[in-house]
């Protein structure tokens, strides 16, 4: 049985970048050769090193580093180290953009209410959708109905997950990575073209003073079954959850005001402001979410982060005075994920980008956090639901304070986490769904367990928190000796299983945060 594996970008490099492979080993293989060969010419040889132990932590294995940074010539290459299958290297001018377009293209599969290439427009109910409000306190999560009676159009949007459900936090989240990409990359005309679907869906959260919408669809959902979006019945019955949750507020405004900006557009910009202004008023509420069995649905118990990155935006657009002083006062303090995600770091590198030295120093005390030892070159050292989203949130903000501060030492965690998602990890994987790549094949999906397709271009949430996945292993259809098994470590674990929605659904926040990493290495 081998038991020798060499692990590296499957996808390539650029040719000005640093290029590592990781060799993982059940034996000490220290002197055992190695070399890269173009055809029949030898480039590059050495031999390893002394065996790194495995932490147990990010690998299990004995493992060591080829580092063969110095080969800069465009073309394919074979990586062969002794007692392990040899390994193609690729080094393009251009690797990385194929994803890009094909992350873009299952993004675009995620709309709701329009036609998509593999459905006609769903849930066109959602044009009335019966307003729900909190029931007792909110920390509870329920639910009831208001009273009178309202509705609200909420068509539109994209699906958040493997579910039906749309969450207005993600699809603000998605957006705002998505214009943040465009920002960077304004050719790429699929980028404004789904981040303009998603500002026509957040304009519709804020119908009147004391309606905001933070989710269409709940809980029923999950108890549908695999369908088509264009054959659930649920059409036509799926509620609105309204609460004037400041989280929900915050980031909505920023996604909006950040579309006025680069669009030029009037009504984004006229409901970006309302919504701020009303979610700085006495009478709203920090968070509300839907409380479910499994876990309670998009939880995020911070706004000042939100707040301050919606602040920031406005200032950005209106160059009014008032916004700059707003996002200094919410001032998120630096932190791995003060909520749920990395939304406190872009704050202050929107602050940052604005002259605020204060702002400057906590992102780089942050991103310092990042510049991890681990063997894959990660900025996280812990483990969650969704992972490697998390960890493309990190990287991507390295990169930018990098092109901020000149720091070339960020460019490590960045890297690491892209060469991570496209198979230079413990299992082997591309963690984006491609024929392009040995890569996962088993989304969370239904493009996966009805039609029987490969999602192409949906990114998986990556390796879990072990203790987590055991606790819920019971829904997700385990088999016996699952060959990447062995590649696990006492505290993550990876599957390639459709069933599995802690490691393999495809959220539109992993997706937003996939596509910005996807240009930012392009």
């Amino acid at each position: 049985m081998e038991n020798t594996w060499v692990r590296l970008n499957l996808a390539g490099y650029t040719p000005e970048r640093g290029k590592v492979a990781i060799v993982l080993s059940e034996k000490d293989i220290a002197g055992a050769e190695w070399c890269l060969n173009k055809g029949d010419e030898v480039v590059l040889s050495g031999k390893l090193p002394a065996a790194t132990e495995g932490d147990d932590l990010h690998v299990a294995q004995k493992h060591y580093k080829i580092d063969f940074s110095a080969v800069d010539k465009i073309g394919a290459y074979s990586l062969e180290v002794s007692g392990a299958a040899a390994q193609t290297v690729h080094i393009k001018d251009d690797p990385y953009s194929i994803f890009l377009t094909q992350a873009l293209g299952h993004l675009h599969t995620m709309r709701s209410g329009c036609k998509t290439p593999l459905n006609d427009a769903s849930h066109l109910g959602d044009s009335e959708a019966t307003v729900l409000v909190p029931d007792g306190d909110r920390e509870h999560g329920a639910w009831k109905e208001a009273s009178p009676r309202r509705t609200v159009d909420m068509v539109g949007g994209h699906y958040d997950a493997g579910d039906y459900i749309k969450f207005t936090l993600t699809e603000a989240n998605l957006v705002w990575y998505l214009l943040t990409a465009y920002e960077l990359k304004p050719d790429i005309a699929a980028i404004a073209d789904e981040a303009k679907h998603g500002l026509g869906h957040l304009v519709k959260t804020f119908p009147d003073e004391n309606t905001f919408v933070i989710q269409a669809g709940d809980g029923k959902d999950h108890h549908e079954g695999w369908r088509l979006p264009t054959e659930d019945k649920l059409d036509g019955k799926r509620p609105a959850l309204c609460a004037l949750s400041r989280t929900h507020m915050g980031m909505t405004a920023a996604a909006l005001a950040l579309g006025a900006r680069l669009f030029k557009n009037a009504e984004y910009e006229s409901k970006a402001i309302a919504i701020y202004d009303r979610a700085r008023r006495d009478d709203t509420i920090l968070t509300a979410f839907e409380r479910d069995n499994t876990n309670d649905f998009y939880r995020d118990p911070t706004d000042v982060d939100n707040m301050a990155l919606a602040a920031a935006e406005l200032y950005f657009l209106t160059k009014v005075p008032r916004f700059l002083e707003d996002a200094k006062a919410y001032a998120p303090p630096p932190g791995d994920c003060i909520s749920w995600r990395t939304m406190n770091g872009f704050a202050n590198y929107r602050l940052a980008q604005a002259g605020d030295e204060a702002a400057k120093a906590r992102l780089l005390e942050e991103v310092t956090r990042y510049k991890n030892k681990n063997v894959w070159e990660l900025p996280g050292d812990n483990y969650y639901w969704g992972t490697l989203p998390l960890w493309m949130g990190m990287a991507n903000l390295c990169l930018l304070t990098q092109n901020l501060t000149g720091d070339k030492s960020l460019a490590t965690p960045f890297y690491g986490t892209l060469d991570y998602t496209l198979g230079r990890n413990n299992w082997g994987l591309g963690m984006i769904a491609s024929d392009d790549l040995h890569s996962v094949r088993n989304i969370y999906s239904f493009i996966r367990n009805v039609l029987d397709r490969l999602p192409t271009g949906a990114i998986s949430a990556g390796p879990g928190k072990k203790s987590t996945h055991d606790s819920l292993r019971k829904h997700f259809k385990m088999e016996d000796d699952d060959p990447l098994e062995r590649f696990n470590t006492s505290a993550a674990v990876f599957y390639d299983n459709s069933y599995d929605f802690m490691i393999q659904e495809t959220t539109i926040w992993g997706m937003g945060n996939a596509i910005l990493m996807l240009a930012l290495g392009t």
